[in-house]
């Protein structure tokens, strides 16, 4: 090749006009074809290649050119090959090193192949036909041309593959002309469109006699100033081409982007006579860019910034407010309830979900504001304001607007939102700083109860501490299986017989002592740990409930506390079998309790579940009854068989008249429902008597029985198997069972 860009694009072309032949497969053709350009590159190499077969994986060289003649054809496997890149991305240029690129390739390690680059020969018609090629064993100086012209060669010999049309010199230039899939547009000196392709009017909408004779500046978008083009009239001057991203105008209008190449012409006499304009549409590669960073940045259900637009803009937010008078309010929003709605009516509804609180939240907040939804089920706010007692308005405003039912599913559902909020520059001038005390503060808004807001305090941050250690202590703790099970009778009101037993947790901790549930019960359910300790919880339970069945003592049934987390988890009803199948212990002898809250949270995808666990054969019961305002025709829809009245509203019985009356309520409609009714929490003789008075069934409580291990609890009920007397004595002193223990 000569080192003039000029020179090498007439060359290119003269070649491929002077590769005459009719225009037909007639090999003569494509030899020429090979031959002129490895000639046009000064290349060793050049042949082009068709697929063997309609599997595609092996080529067939058609025509090449080998030094100084043409070579006999062969077939190649493309795998691990350089050829199966460039049917993959339609070119491929390497300059150096190409057989050291592919050590797979023995064709092009034995060739000593150093330069390679290629061409895809796509038919508008049969889609890719193979390649063209020109490869050689020195290196080859890059230059944008290269692969512009070889593409020139390959449109039309994919046109002779495909059609088959003369072959005279004039009708084999104007083919490349023509049939190129990139819009050509000649200009004159004075930049007069003089000659346009139909690749051109397919991309702008101007037909060939409408444009040709009109100046260049009707495709002009008005997007770019007076420098751009200066740079393009500067690159022509000096290097007689140039090659860059442009944005153009159809005619009906529409402003799009292209990719153009410019080259200037010369004649013989070294006067400028043309320039060749080649370009192609990139609307959709520009588009799809685009589309690919506000994925990036944006979350695709909400369409509100992720966390990492969130950060950056943050960071924006603080470098404004320094000198400001004002101060920065960082709210992080969690969602109660959303996991439970993702998990029982499908990722359809929470997303919807999702989508109506954050057009609720934004609605209500001012353009300065920044909203970003940065996890599944949490948003982050920051507002300017100029007083505190804003921040306390706001929230309460946006945790109302959470508050307000969505239609679901056709039904009615509401989340709450527990938020945390941290304020600049009182509580931290850094990104993360802030980021991390709204996110303790937000913590401690669920521990004390959700649906609150809670200002972040400096004594946060060692919760937030003790909390990441806790959850890393009990995740050990639950590989290295540090629990134990203690055990509680549930009586008959008459305190005569134990009924029931409830398994409760324990969790043995490195000194030996015994960790209650209310210090690490919330943080499991919090970080998903329920799920794996309730599963070993329901397996040791049937385990040692199937002993005392085997060794003949009567507990009645062991009843298992099933966690809200668990029981959205896909696949409880298997676990439960499986505790079932491994320790023996008869399906009629296990009780899984359900919180109302849960239950009620998804009434109808709860009584599927609920269905299928009785199905196992167990019996089922709603614990803590009276706190989540259960709806009546839900409750006797459920499949239970038990009811446990919350320890809440036995704590004052019989004292509290609205407790009392609320207790004899649903003792009287669980009767009604026929479901068995268990009272909890009975520590008085006061309660046990109103209890027996209402009629309750069972009675469970630190009067009759507290939380034992195994061995006392096997002792409790070998003593009811030997004893007439009743297992709860209920006069002064102490029972004959309190002295065996």
């Amino acid at each position: 090749m000569t080192d003039q860009p000029i020179d090498r694009v007439h060359q290119a072309i003269a070649s491929l006009a002077a590769a005459s032949s009719p225009l037909s497969r007639d090999d003569r053709f494509f030899h020429d074809c090979v031959k002129r350009l490895a000639e046009t590159y000064q290349a060793k190499f050049a042949f082009i290649g068709l697929f063997s077969d309609e599997s595609k994986t092996s080529i067939t060289t058609h025509a090449i050119w080998v030094g100084d003649r043409w070579a006999d054809n062969f077939s190649y496997d493309l795998l691990g090959t350089p050829c199966a890149d460039v049917l993959s991305y339609e070119q491929v240029f390497i300059p150096c090193d190409a057989a050291t690129e592919y050590p797979d390739d023995a064709m092009l390690v034995d060739m000593q192949i150093d330069s390679y680059f290629g061409c895809d020969l796509l038919s508008p018609v049969n889609g890719k036909l193979g390649l063209v090629v020109v490869a050689d064993t020195k290196p080859m100086e890059e230059d944008p041309w290269i692969l512009t012209v070889l593409q020139l060669y390959a449109d039309r010999i994919a046109m002779e593959l495909d059609k088959g049309v003369a072959d005279q010199e004039a009708a084999l230039a104007a083919s490349v002309f023509e049939g190129s899939m990139q819009a050509i547009m000649i200009a004159d000196p004075d930049n007069c469109i003089r000659k346009v392709n139909p690749a051109f009017s397919e991309i702008t909408g101007w037909a060939a006699e409408d444009i040709e004779g009109q100046p260049l500046s009707v495709l002009a978008s008005g997007h770019h100033d007076e420098q751009v083009f200066e740079e393009i009239d500067k690159a022509l001057a000096e290097e007689g081409r140039w090659q860059g991203e442009l944005w153009s105008r159809r005619k009906n209008g529409e402003i799009y982007p292209e990719q153009r190449s410019v080259v200037v012409v010369k004649g013989d006499d070294g006067e400028l006579k043309h320039y060749v304009n080649i370009f192609s549409d990139i609307s959709t590669e520009k588009f799809a860019a685009e589309r690919i960073q506000r994925l990036a940045y944006y979350d695709p259900v909400s369409d509100l910034p992720n966390r990492q637009l969130f950060q950056e803009k943050l960071s924006h937010f603080l470098e404004r407010s320094e000198g400001s008078n004002k101060f920065l309010a960082l709210l992080f929003f969690d969602l109660d309830g959303f996991k439970l709605i993702n998990d029982t009516l499908g990722h359809a509804a929470g997303d919807k979900l999702i989508q109506i609180i954050a057009e609720r939240l934004t609605e209500r907040l001012s353009k300065a504001d920044l909203i970003a939804r940065i996890g599944g089920d949490e948003f982050a706010i920051v507002a300017c304001l100029e007083h505190a007692e804003e921040v306390r308005e706001l929230t309460e405003e946006l945790l109302a607007l959470v508050s307000q039912p969505c239609e679901l599913e056709n039904q009615k559902h509401s989340v709450t939102a527990s938020v945390g909020i941290s304020l600049h520059p009182s509580d931290g001038d850094t990104v993360q700083t802030l980021i991390k005390h709204a996110d303790a503060a937000m913590y401690q808004a669920k521990e004390q109860g959700k649906n609150r807001y809670v200002f972040f305090e400096p004594k946060m941050n060692q919760w937030a501490v003790a909390r990441l250690e806790t959850i890393a202590q009990l995740r050990k703790a639950i590989a290295e299986k540090q629990f134990q099970l203690h055990y509680q009778p549930i009586y008959d009101t008459a305190g005569e017989k134990v009924v029931a037993i409830e398994a409760l947790v324990r969790w043995i901790g490195d000194n030996g002592h015994l960790i209650m549930p209310g210090d690490f019960i919330p943080v499991a359910e919090d970080s998903g740990l329920i799920v794996p300790l309730g599963e070993w919880v329901l397996c040791e339970a049937c385990r040692q409930a199937h002993t005392w069945w085997n060794a003949g003592l009567d507990f009645g049934r062991i009843s298992v506390n099933i966690s809200g987390r668990q029981f959205q988890e896909e696949g409880l009803v298997e676990v439960v079998g499986k505790a079932l199948t491994h320790s023996g212990l008869p399906p009629l002898y296990l009780e899984l309790e359900i919180t109302e809250s849960c239950a009620m949270s998804g009434p109808q995808e709860a009584v599927t579940q609920l269905e299928e666990l009785r199905d196992l054969g167990v019996s089922l019961a709603i614990d803590d009854f009276g706190i989540a305002y259960s709806s009546m025709s839900y409750l006797k829809g459920f499949p239970v068989t038990r009811l446990k009245i919350d320890r809440a509203f036995v704590r004052d019985i019989p004292d509290d008249a609205d407790d009392a009356a609320i207790t004899a309520a649903i003792v009287a409609m669980g009767h009604s429902l026929g479901l068995d009714v268990v009272a909890e929490g009975v520590e008085t003789e006061e309660q046990h008597a109103f209890l027996k008075s209402v009629r309750c069934d069972e009675i469970q409580g630190f009067m009759l029985g507290k939380p034992m291990p195994e061995d006392k609890m096997t002792l409790v009920l070998q003593h009811q198997s030997r004893s007439d007397e009743p297992a709860f004595s209920r006069l002064p002193g102490e029972s004959s069972i309190q002295k065996a223990l």
